[in-house]
């Protein structure tokens, strides 16, 4: 499972990139928004069931107007399965995820007040909090941290570069709580630096912060998740807040880029040698899309380029998530037949044991055997001589 997380994770900046304000010709920007879906993990079908109720309760609340409709930012943007410019109606599956992440903590805070009184809340607490509470907490900030800054900086850039001062109430209580989940995730960045610099991201409950890092540096590399994180964040900022710019979107994310790939290739943070492979081969592939995008904004009105560049785009997405499946699928097979070998030499370990036990006490009935026919003789010569002397002092 962990092997598909870090496949997610590292394939989600080049599927964030869909949302560059330049249009893409052909279909590479449908079968971008189809991956952003899995990547983001919006697998629950939240526009079918959950975005209704969210309407209902929106026009309970208090009466739309027609001129203010609720649109995303733009093409690119709702493309990629932002589809409105309200926290709620964005988040989709992970306001499913968020809310159950809220109820576990909430469940072990409860628990943590009864378990003086009761046992098994006791018991139940100490499961919980060693699983959830930082566990549990820091995996759901690194695998939903993308669409938690987008969705939380779409409504605060919305809401402050609306022309309509005066906002309804459900629009202001979506500000507000974009407003807490933008700062944190930002202030989780500062909160995982400081665990790693305190030494303690080794424990058991903090050690999906280093995760699959290689433990021998001490460097850069045990840093290497937060920088992710800064990382996204860095290109949420771009393409939110520079939405009317595509230039400038394109040479700060190419930098962006260019300086990861360099980073990943200096500091080699991964534990094998395939994994960082990988990743500095999905940094290249990153810095060539935008290059293919750079030349796509170029190209103007010549449509064959266009369609040309609109192909190698696609090819760079698809040959790219291509080799990251079989990168995960060769691991999950290298483990399978490692567990096995584990299994074979264990049972061959065992069979081993037994034979050494037996010999060992056929080795030992032998030499008792032995043993007991020696007395035996002795027995019989002091038998044999004490009825010689027996009979010499009866003569």
């Amino acid at each position: 499972m962990n092997l598909i997380w870090g496949m997610m994770n590292d394939l989600s900046f080049i599927i964030s990139l869909g949302m560059i304000s330049i249009p893409i010709p052909g279909i590479a920007s449908p079968i971008q928004s189809l991956l952003s879906t899995i990547i983001y993990m919006d697998l629950l079908i939240t526009d079918k069931w959950l975005t209704p109720l969210l309407d209902k309760a929106k026009q309970t609340s208090e009466e739309e107007d027609d001129d203010d409709e609720d649109m995303p930012m733009n093409l690119f943007i709702g493309s990629q399965g932002f589809q409105s410019r309200l926290l709620l109606f964005n988040l989709g599956s992970t306001l499913v995820f968020l809310i159950i992440q809220v109820m576990l903590l909430l469940t072990t805070g409860l628990m943590r007040l009864v378990s003086p009184i009761n046992l098994r809340a006791k018991q139940f607490y100490q499961f919980l909090e060693r699983k959830f509470i930082w566990g549990g907490t820091i995996r759901f900030v690194i695998q939903q941290f993308q669409p938690l800054i987008f969705s939380s900086l779409i409504n605060i850039r919305s809401i402050s570069f609306s022309e309509n001062k005066s906002q309804s109430q459900d629009k202001m209580a979506n500000f507000y709580l974009s407003t807490i989940i933008f700062a944190g995730m930002l202030i989780s960045i500062i909160i995982f630096t400081v665990i790693i610099k305190q030494g303690i991201a080794g424990e058991e409950k903090f050690s999906t912060l280093i995760e699959g890092l290689n433990d021998s540096k001490q460097g850069f590399s045990q840093y290497w998740t937060v920088w992710t994180l800064a990382k996204w964040s860095l290109m949420c900022f771009v393409l939110i807040l520079l939405i009317d710019y595509p230039c400038q979107q394109l040479q700060l994310l190419t930098i962006l880029s260019m300086f990861s790939a360099i980073l990943q290739f200096r500091v080699r943070p991964m534990n094998t040698n395939l994994e960082n492979a990988i990743c500095f081969f999905n940094e290249v592939m990153t810095t060539f899309y935008l290059y293919a995008l750079i030349g796509l904004a170029a190209a103007g009105e010549d449509i064959t380029l266009r369609e040309n560049l609109g192909l190698a785009l696609i090819s760079i997405l698809l040959f790219t998530i291509l080799v990251n499946i079989l990168k995960v699928l060769i691991m999950i097979i290298f483990e399978i037949v490692m567990k096995i070998r584990r299994r074979v030499n264990a049972q061959r370990d065992k069979k081993v044991l037994l034979l050494r036990k037996r010999k060992r006490v056929y080795r030992y009935g032998t030499v008792r055997l032995q043993s007991l026919h020696q007395r035996g003789q002795i027995e019989e010569r002091k038998e044999v001589l004490e009825k010689k002397l027996e009979l010499h002092n009866s003569q």
